[in-house]
């Protein structure tokens, strides 16, 4: 499975919309590994879309998010964790361990539906996590 984690310097970004970086994860059954960092601006929207699928991306991981955004990226088949806060690699240690939807990853102001939304999706992902490749992360 591939994730992404929208980002801002060692952050998840705090808004997905404008947002120019993603960090490409790879997640296999006993590690996580991230990959690079990718570029996903674009001229236009759809642009930013056909990258985020030519990337094979699952799952996204990002902090606030438009109506429009989540519903198209959901309609292109990447399932989106929405709401997100945090160093990304703290990010990714907490998603492995099944506790992303703990309050100190939580936005302020998440909606409770979105909060309910994420936690179908965390979990799901999580069961496919293990265990994350620690010296990857630095």
């Amino acid at each position: 499975m591939k994730l992404a984690v929208s980002t801002w310097d060692n952050l998840v970004a705090p808004v997905f919309d404008v947002s120019g970086k993603i960090l490409l994860v790879q997640v296999f059954p006993e590690r996580t590994i991230p990959l690079e960092h990718k570029e996903i601006s674009g001229s236009d929207n759809l642009a930013r879309i056909r990258r985020l699928s030519s990337l094979s991306i699952e799952v996204l991981i990002c902090g606030a998010i438009s109506r429009l955004w989540h519903d198209i990226l959901t309609a292109w088949g990447i399932q989106v964790i929405s709401y997100v806060t945090g160093p990304w690699d703290s990010v990714l240690q907490a998603l492995a361990e099944g506790r992303l939807d703990s309050p100190e990853f939580c936005m302020p102001g998440c909606p409770v539906y979105m909060q309910t939304r994420n936690r179908e999706s965390i979990k799901y992902v999580s069961s496919v996590i293990r265990d994350i490749d620690s010296e990857a992360l630095q």
